[in-house]
């Protein structure tokens, strides 16, 4: 008898098979050794469209809406139906007595091997290979392990969720806008509109944005080693109105001027000197949304350039770990097995190695089993780099999740932050305005992991916000006097909003759209964001491809036809705290909490009463009453 396999890529069914011991080629297939191995080529099945469920709903009518099919039918792709024949015929071969799933192990990878099973009409027993890596060891190991197909049922009911959930909103809402406000297609998405309705909020800022001029007045303390420079402020608006705005003067000059001619030629007194002292532990592990955001940062990849670069190091170089995933931390397990991982990559970055790096087992800081659930943070497999020809692309995502690893095991990164406060003149007559400069530095005082660290440039940091660190001379203290060597109005006006990057738009949708500075809810928030770590790069180049958005250099702008889009879209339809709470409902459907049936009537409800309101009265003047929430009026009240 034989053992049907179906892999998701064709690459990855040829890593297969050749630990198999399946080499003998057939058309759509490798087989030997008792199996047969073939593979799905992405999604060769998928939910049928409207006609094809109903006759009536092939022209696009208002009336007809909303379309809410009673059965899900499954289409076989006309464009790779000759390849679906195939791997029909393997699965339902008399000769093949049970299928291994090992399609990507993940909620889209269930799915598509789920939709293939049952167009195939097959019945026989299923049993599920789980790997994070396609390193021979890491297979021979998953064969040795493989699960019951039905472990994986939850799994693959909120996959259908997602895509029946898709549909509903896609097909109806698609037809519903562009009906109503055509005659251009307006294409709307169950993620793909609430991020866009993010990137539309951000262009209407900047657009609306009025610049605020002022001036700020620095002066430049001593000479050579012993200067530094220190920015006028005024103590009594420091702590009502915070520092910044205490340095803000009127930008008629007219006070900066008396300011300068107080203080030209005259000498400084340090009156205040305190230091604080800081410590960086070293960064999380990378998940798919971080290494997107790091890499878009540092050499302006987008999301979707990340995901193609790791997943070629997946499948095909075979040196990272399963990369659409969305932990950033290691079981136990596989901690434990880090040394040969290691060792092997090692010897590139040896003369910034801390003591003890793969021998001294990692913090529970990057080791949490309960803080990995499908997949482990991405790492290197250990497989030799020699003789693999990488892109460019995908020789920096290497290096940087080789450098992260390694970070790990190093100390703490610590400064020391000294600020200082200097009064002009240093002997003020009675009477006479004291007038107060304050200057800040920064010292490395322990390199830690930061000797890992690719910075960005200088010359970046500006544009990426992050200001250069600046130095204070080394033994300034309380008491020393400095001459006025210079004296400086600059006149300067506040800034717009920065428009989004592929590295902050990702950000924005894995925190569902909220601003986020307390660790732990942003922890909470990771469940309800726009999407998965495995979609949200594609989304990004649909709104591309759609012309609702379009790159400039790193930037995302929506563009006039994708504001006209949110101008018209109802607010439950584009808000990303409300889709958040839907992703939520999808997590917790995969941890077992609640059934299919129940979140797709909720869902049903929500359309129901979207292209209801739609009817009635103007879309934008429209509230939403507790029965669209699938997963509950709470739910929607705390995500609003």
């Amino acid at each position: 008898m034989t053992i049907a396999v179906i892999a998701e890529k064709p690459s990855v069914a040829f890593s297969i098979a050749d630990v198999l011991g399946a080499g003998r080629k057939e058309p759509g297939s490798r087989r030997g050794n008792g199996y047969v191995v073939t593979w799905a080529i992405g999604h060769l099945i998928g939910l049928a469209k409207p006609h094809e469920i109903d006759p009536g709903w092939k022209v696009w009518r208002f009336e007809s809406l909303p379309m809410l099919p009673k059965e899900w039918g499954l289409k076989v792709l006309e464009q790779t139906r000759d390849h679906f024949e195939i791997v029909q015929s393997i699965l339902n071969s008399a000769e093949v007595e049970r299928v291994i799933c090992a399609t990507d192990a993940g909620r889209e990878g269930e799915l598509i091997f789920r939709y293939l099973y049952r167009k195939a009409g097959c019945q026989k027993p299923v049993q599920r290979l789980w790997i994070s890596s396609l390193t021979p060891d890491a297979i021979r190991a998953g064969f040795q392990c493989l699960r019951p197909g039905h472990d994986f049922d939850n799994l693959a009911a909120a996959a259908e969720a997602r895509s029946r959930a898709d549909w509903l909103v896609g097909m109806n809402f698609t037809r519903a806008y562009t009906v109503r406000f055509g005659p251009d297609l307006l294409s709307v998405g169950r993620v793909q509109t609430p991020t866009l309705a993010m990137l539309v909020e951000r262009e209407r800022e900047i657009r609306t944005f009025v610049p605020v001029k002022y001036c700020e007045v620095e002066a430049a303390f001593g000479r050579g080693r012993d200067g530094y420079s220190g920015t006028w402020f005024n103590s009594a608006k420091t702590k009502s109105e915070g520092e910044e705005q205490a340095q803000r003067l009127p930008p008629d000059r007219v006070q900066a001027e008396a300011i300068r001619a107080r203080c030209e030629g005259r000498s400084g007194k340090v009156v205040e000197s305190s230091g604080s002292d800081k410590s960086f532990p070293p960064p999380l592990l990378y998940d798919l949304t971080e290494l997107q955001r790091h890499a878009n940062r540092l050499y302006g990849m987008t999301a979707q350039a990340t995901l193609t670069a790791a997943q070629a190091l997946y499948e095909s170089h075979k040196l990272l770990s399963y990369p659409r995933t969305d932990s950033r931390h290691l079981t136990s397990s596989v901690a434990a097995s880090l040394g040969p991982i290691v060792a092997a990559i090692v010897p590139d970055y040896r003369d910034a190695i801390a003591p003890g790096t793969g021998t001294t087992p990692l913090s529970k800081r990057f080791v949490d089993d309960t803080k990995v659930t499908d997949h482990h943070a991405i790492i290197p497999t250990g497989a030799p780099r020699a003789g693999k020809k990488l892109g460019q692309d995908e020789a920096r995502l290497y290096d940087l999740v080789c450098r992260r690893l390694l970070m790990a095991w190093h100390a703490d990164h610590k400064t020391r932050v000294t600020k200082v406060v200097t009064w002009v003149p240093a002997e003020a007559k009675a009477g006479e305005k004291v007038d107060l400069f304050r200057a800040s530095g920064t010292v490395v005082t322990q390199v830690g992991w930061k000797a890992l660290d690719i910075e960005l440039a200088k010359s970046k940091k500006k544009e990426d916000g992050v200001e250069p660190e600046r130095r204070l001379p080394d033994g300034l203290a309380v008491g020393q006097i400095r001459p006025v060597r210079a004296i400086e109005i600059q006149s300067k006006k506040t800034s717009p909003p920065k428009r989004f990057t592929d590295a902050t738009i990702l950000t924005a949708m894995e925190s569902a759209g909220r601003a986020l500075d307390n660790r732990e809810l942003e922890e909470a928030m990771r469940e309800r964001g726009l999407g998965t770590p495995a979609t949200r790069a594609a989304i990004l180049e649909t709104l591309v491809a759609r012309a609702y958005v379009e790159r400039s250099g790193k930037s995302l702008q929506a563009t006039a036809k994708g504001i006209a889009l949110i101008d018209v879209v109802h607010e439950s339809v584009k808000s990303p705290q409300l889709t958040g709470e839907w992703e939520l409902a999808l997590k917790k459907l995969e941890r077992g909490q609640g059934s299919l049936p129940e979140l797709m009537v909720g869902i049903e409800r929500f359309v129901i009463e979207v292209i209801g309101n739609m009817r009635s009265a103007p879309v934008a003047a429209l509230p939403l009453s507790p029965s669209v929430a699938p997963w509950g009026w709470e739910g929607l009240a705390a995500a609003r």
